[in-house]
């Protein structure tokens, strides 16, 4: 039937063609707007790599972004370790569940590191870290972002910091920095990559090394871009510099660094961060995202269509043979119209400065947690903390009576020494020297008669 209507309309001409009118007066339209849409949904990645058997951390990964490169890199038989606030979470669960199933991989994970903390950060890095041999890494994905909407009052993290700022830079700063040993243990013919989530909003960050963490600036609620651009700025300096750090590592194996950190621009997408922030975290501003979601449509890419960029900078072979801290977006090397991009100088102070500022908010807040223990200990009913005590002096007995257990001091490797000497023979010291009448005690005894 459609070989009969061309024909016809090549030899009758278009008119009898059913429903010509409305083609004639609609169609120019909507080509062009199937255009439009073409044109906004970006590049698309046609490199291919082996995803078998490889490794990734990824942050944000439960949603947006970070859950289409998730089931992505799932699909091609990636091991993934999704960094979440909590475990605890039946959602989540079935998240997880839904992925093994339609991935066909179980090689899926959840591990928790809430980036609202800086000490769930460590908690999860030193577990990481705390495996001989150590595990295998082949990249971290930073997909992760905190975005205010306008109108909404000044938050923060645990530790205090202005949460953008906190979520987008400071954490994942404290993540990859606690991960660095993990990254530079791997195999030097391993290809390494850390990629990680920039936006355009960073050409409207500022860089004040007197208050980097902006602690002291007044929080604008009507502009709160102004401080989501900081945290992506900052993060794109960090990227830079520690490349550089992670260049000067002398490996043992005297290999040349194999580890390769790119910030990646996905565009605007359809994200959840994206809808709060146009909605301004109300319900009539969903509502009026939701009557205006034909122009989102068609102006914003969707998460599939912003994972390109990522899945570009993850195999794009010639990647692994460039210098690192490359900006790419639309699946190509762009260079960063920041002048702070090229001043080494100010890479190294933020890099330098950011690590004592994380320092000294750790320590604050092991004080704070420590308080918060005494308080909570003080209200505890006398025959709880008296029970709890009890249990407690009984673990620490039962780990220094473990021999299997590494003993922490030489009090507790004489206290396993001791153990061991009484279940062997109560009477029997564990060592020959000190057997009465061996050779050795006997030797002794004469030369003390000597004497």
């Amino acid at each position: 039937m459609p070989v009969d209507i061309i024909h016809n309309a090549v030899v009758n001409g278009p008119e009898i063609i059913p429903g010509w009118p409305y083609i004639k007066a609609y169609g120019p339209a909507v080509l062009g707007l199937a255009a439009i849409k073409y044109y906004f949904r970006g590049s698309m990645n046609t490199w291919e790599r082996d995803m078998h058997g490889k490794v990734y951390i990824v942050t944000g990964g439960t949603s947006g972004l970070g859950s289409e490169l998730v089931k992505e890199l799932a699909t091609r038989g990636a091991q993934i370790i999704l960094l979440v606030r909590t475990i605890e979470d039946n959602w989540l669960e079935e998240y997880v569940d839904d992925l093994r199933e339609t991935t066909n991989n179980f090689m899926i994970y959840a591990e928790q590191c809430d980036l609202n903390s800086l000490y769930s950060v460590r908690k999860f890095a030193t577990k990481w870290l705390d495996n001989q041999p150590p595990r295998r890494l082949d990249g971290i994905l930073c997909c992760a972002a905190e975005c205010l909407p306008v109108g909404k009052t000044r938050q923060v993290t645990e530790e205090g910091v202005e949460r953008q700022i906190g979520i987008n830079y400071l954490a994942h700063y404290h993540l990859i920095t606690l991960l660095a040993p993990a990254l530079r243990v791997q195999p030097g013919d391993r290809d390494v990559r850390v990629v990680m989530a920039t936006c355009s909003s960073q050409s409207l960050g500022e860089v004040d090394l007197e208050d980097l963490l902006f602690e002291n600036k007044r929080y604008n609620k009507n502009k709160p871009y102004l401080w989501y651009g900081t945290s992506k700025l900052l993060m794109g300096l960090f990227a830079k510099e520690f490349q550089k750090r992670c260049d000067e590592y002398e490996r043992k194996d005297k290999l040349p660094c194999n580890i390769k950190i790119n910030l990646v621009n996905p565009g605007m997408m359809r994200s959840p961060s994206t809808r709060r922030f146009l909605s301004m975290g109300t319900i009539w501003g969903l509502l009026l995202y939701v009557l205006l979601f034909p122009i989102w449509y068609i102006f914003f890419k969707h998460p599939y269509e912003g994972q390109q960029s990522f899945l570009f900078a993850l195999w794009a072979p010639f990647l692994a043979k460039m210098d690192g801290g490359q900006m790419i977006s639309e699946c190509k090397v762009i260079r960063p119209s920041r002048k702070e991009f090229k001043d080494t100088e100010l890479q190294a102070a933020i890099f330098d400065q950011t690590e004592e500022l994380i320092t000294k908010l750790e320590k604050q807040s092991a004080i704070e947690r420590k308080k918060q223990e005494k308080k909570n200990e003080s209200k505890k009913p006398k025959e709880q903390r008296l029970q709890e005590a009890k249990e407690k002096h009984l673990a620490q007995l039962k780990k220094k009576q473990d021999i299997h257990e590494i003993p922490a001091s030489v009090e507790e490797l004489d206290s396993k020494l001791g153990y061991l000497r009484q279940s062997i023979q109560p009477d029997m010291p564990l060592f020959p020297e000190s057997v009465p009448g061996s050779s050795t005690s006997s030797k002794k005894k004469k030369s003390k008669a000597k004497k």
